[in-house]
This record gives C-alpha cells, structure tokens and sequence, in this order.
C-alpha cells in the first residue's frame, strides 16, 4: 500500500508523525512526505521520501521564510499563523498540487497531521481515504467548530465540497490520537484555577485593554462552552473512528547509559531547558533569566538552543551548566531518562517528551497551542502554578507568560519548588505508566491497513 503524509513544516509537527510513517515502511508499504519545499533537509534527513508542494515556508526559519511576520506583534504571531497560514495560504497552495501530484504518485491514502488541512480535503476531492494523525489535544465537537468552522466552510465551497457544517470529515476515516487519552478539552478549558486567573487579569489594570476584552471573551466562552457540554453530553464520547496509540518503544524500561558528557557533570538533579525551534529565536532573554536563576543552585542545568542562537555569547560556565545550540533527536533519547525536571515552552512534543519519562514540568507557554497544554498539564497536577503578575492573556483570552516579567527569582523558584516537592514526580510516573498501556504503532498500521483495504 502507498501512504502519503502531509504536515505543516516544523519540527514539533514532522517529528511526531515520523514513527508511524517508519511503522508503515518497515512492514514493506510505501510512504512519503509532501510539505513545503523549504524543509526538504528534514525529511531527507529522516530518511524519508520528499515531495515538495504547497506554500514555501519553514517553522524553523519563520521570519525568514514569513517576512511580513515581522510586523505583527509577538503576542499576535501565533493567532495569525493559524488564521493566516494553517487556515487559509497553506491549504489554499497545497490542494492544488497535491490534486495535481495524486495521480501520478497514486497514495491509496493521505495522513494528515494536526493543523494541516489541506491534505484530508485534496483526499475528499479525490475520493480518497485519509487519516488524522492528531498530537494535539482531542478536538471536541463545539471548540473545533468555534475554531475552525468559517474556514472549513471557506475552503469546502472554494473546492466544491458539500458543506459540512458538523465538520463531520474531521475523522470520517480514521483519526489516530497520540495525545493523553486522559486530556481533554474540558478539563482544560473549565479548570477552575483558569476562571480565577482569566477572571482576576480582567478585572485588573495591570494588562493592556484589548488583552483584558479578549479575557472577557473568553469567559463568555468558558459559559457557552459549558453550556453546551450540559446540552449535548454526548458529544464528550470518543468517536467511533478515534484511536489512541501509543510512541514507539517503552520509556519504562531499563535505562540506557547516559551521554558521556553527562556523566562527567556533579551528581545531583538535573534540569533540561528547551523553548523549541520557534520561539528560541523570538525570547533569547528567557535563557539569560534562567541561566541567571539556575546556574548556582545544586542542579545540573542543560539548556538546548533550538539551532537558532549561539552558546558562546554566555561566555565560560561552571562544570554543572551545559549550553548547545541544539541535541539531536538521537542524544535526547539517551538523555531524557536522566533528567529530573523539564523546563519548556509547553509545545506538545516538549510536553510529551517529559510525561513519556515520568518527568515533572515547569512550563513557560508563549504562543500557539502551549496554553492549553499548559493548563491541561496544571489540571493534571504535573506542573506547578507560577505567580499571577507573570500571566498575560493571548488573543483567545488564555493565559501566556509576559516575557518581560519572567525573572530569575520566578524561574528559580518554581523550578526547585518543583524538583523539592515528589508530589509532582509521582504525577509525572503515574501518567508515564498510563501512557504505557496505550496500544502500540503495530496496531495503528493494522487500523489503517484495514481502512484502506475496506474501499
């Protein structure tokens, strides 16, 4: 059988979707990647097939490759990256050539990744089966519809596809769910500490108007929201078509020997530090505040760069402080299991990372889907709270860290409250041990191979 993946161009979309796409070859099927042409060097690098197709950009060069970028305001990029590119140039540019590349490659299904929407609607106009391999969050029902609808419905009528109002063709297929079966929309978006927080940032003057009206809104959302759950209970199930599996091999068993330079650092706590390929570029400050905060305490301090700024400009540093530009995948697998706390930017791979190893979390969400899983990660109780005066709110009205009122006493703190208090590391093993008992990607070829072999 032929598989033909399509994802947005980034690492945190790409890296996810790559284990089953190696499940898939290893048992003989053909499989290949069409993103855009700027992140040829990944997938080549995954050793993968490339095919190029759609709008010419790259996540990891995202002011690069998205100049106009530069003139939206920070706390405005992530909101009009999803309205401007995932909802509207990046389907719009690759439906057309991925029509035009299906006859002559001839997949007998397209997998999506999440936020791409252009391969599971060129699989409709064809007549083809597709499948959503879905690393963020489980849609429910009334968000994905507040979330997505009018661009759905933009682009079905564009390409002359039947409308959708239920947005039903979400997992008409099949729909693989590699997050937490244990996440949900619910019990992220109507924590109670949310409310509370959301409602006192409202309330006060210390946020920029336009962020307390977006607060606002999202409060009356909170209210229809729950409305709707009372209304249309049912619409909380797991779809029939929804499958949730599990990353390849178990982080639970035996540990592998450390990275040699690890093993020459002092033996206490250790603490890796990531923002990602994006925002690594856009907040080189945070690292100045975390290193200023941690590089004395009695932790080994591990801080990854994400390829975009340059570990000479902090100048020497003490035996229990490592900075690199950035770990391959590789080195991190080696690495994970020896670290004791994860300080990141709440992006789902980054998050993962950590649950799949049992490691508690300090998260520092800044755009795009990290407040939920920010707050998914609270509700769960893997990750402490950080002090209200460091929360502002993001275009949807959730809450993201003002960069400018990060310090090191705020980072210090919850980072060693968190290490000092087990209560966290318990969580963390528990929900490594739930994730542990999903089934595996063996039974995610066999789900899709059927699927294919039913047409």
């Amino acid at each position: 059988m032929r598989f033909l993946f399509t994802c947005i161009p980034g690492l945190g979309h790409f890296n996810p979707m790559v284990p089953l796409a190696n499940a898939l070859k290893k048992v003989g099927h053909s499989v290949a990647f069409a993103t855009a042409p700027a992140f040829a060097d990944a997938v080549a690098g995954a050793d993968m097939e490339f095919i190029p197709v759609g709008l010419d950009w790259d996540e990891r060069r995202l002011l690069e490759t998205v100049p106009e970028l530069r003139a939206v305001s920070k706390i405005y990029r992530g909101e009009w990256i999803m309205n401007n590119i995932f909802l509207d140039r990046s389907p719009r540019r690759m439906i057309p050539d991925l029509l035009a590349l299906i006859p002559s490659w001839r997949p007998d299904m397209i997998i999506a990744g999440s936020f791409d929407y252009g391969g599971p609607l060129a699989a409709e106009i064809s007549g083809l089966p597709y499948a959503n391999g879905n690393y963020a969050i489980r849609w429910h029902p009334w968000v994905l519809k507040h979330a997505v609808g009018r661009s759905m419905a933009r682009l079905r009528r564009e390409n002359g596809l039947l409308a959708d109002p239920e947005l039903t063709a979400f997992g008409r297929y099949i729909d693989l769910c590699f997050a937490p079966p244990f996440w949900s929309f619910e019990d992220a978006l109507l924590r109670p500490g949310l409310t509370r927080l959301v409602r006192a940032k409202v309330l006060s003057r210390d946020l920029p108007m336009r962020q307390r009206i977006w607060g606002l809104r999202a409060l009356i959302a909170q209210r229809l929201f729950s409305r709707s759950l009372r209304l249309r209970p049912e619409q909380t199930a797991i779809g029939a078509t929804t499958y949730f599996i599990g990353e390849e091999g178990d982080p639970t068993q035996e540990h592998s020997p450390p990275p040699g330079w690890l093993e020459k650092m002092p033996r206490q706590p250790t603490i890796l530090v990531s923002l990602g390929t994006v925002l690594s570029a856009e907040y080189p400050d945070i690292f100045d505040k975390i290193l200023s905060g941690l590089a004395k305490e009695p932790v080994n301090l591990i801080m990854t760069m994400g390829g975009s700024d340059d570990p000479a400009r902090f100048g020497p540093q003490p035996p229990n402080v490592r900075i690199v530009r950035f770990i391959p995948q590789h080195e991190l697998r080696l690495l994970l299991p020896h670290v004791d706390l994860y300080v990141n930017h709440a992006g789902h791979g980054s998050v993962m990372e950590a649950l799949l190893h049992g490691i508690p979390l300090v998260l520092l969400p800044l755009v795009s889907d990290a407040p939920m899983n920010t707050q998914m990660s609270l509700s769960n109780g893997v990750t402490a709270e950080l002090p209200p005066e460091v929360w502002g709110l993001s275009p949807k009205g959730l809450p993201v860290i003002r960069a400018d009122m990060l310090t090191p006493e705020i980072i210090r703190d919850a980072a060693m409250h968190t290490l000092r208090n087990p209560q966290y590391r318990n969580v963390a093993r528990k929900m490594q041990r739930n994730l542990a008992e999903r089934p595996g990607l063996d039974t995610a070829v066999k789900l899709l191979e059927n699927v294919v072999s039913a047409q």
